[in-house]
């Protein structure tokens, strides 16, 4: 006997995962340009945060949810 096929809904779709990954790249990059620069730790992580939500908000207009109509 042959159990049906249960699909669980994935936790983030591909485009969520592409722009928090690639947010996460260039904070990670921008932090350490940061500390490289100034040698403190603190304004690396502040660095690092603006530049993440900066990026998000940027990637979030330029890659387009085309499976929503957007």
């Amino acid at each position: 006997m042959r159990r049906p096929v249960q699909s669980t809904p994935t936790l983030l779709t591909i485009r969520s995962a592409l722009v928090l990954g690639l947010s996460l790249i260039f904070g990670t990059a921008a932090g350490v340009l940061t500390y490289s620069v100034t040698g403190s730790v603190a304004g690396a992580i502040l660095g690092a945060g603006a530049a993440t939500a900066g990026a998000i908000g940027l990637l979030n207009q330029i890659i387009s949810d085309t499976a929503n109509g957007g």
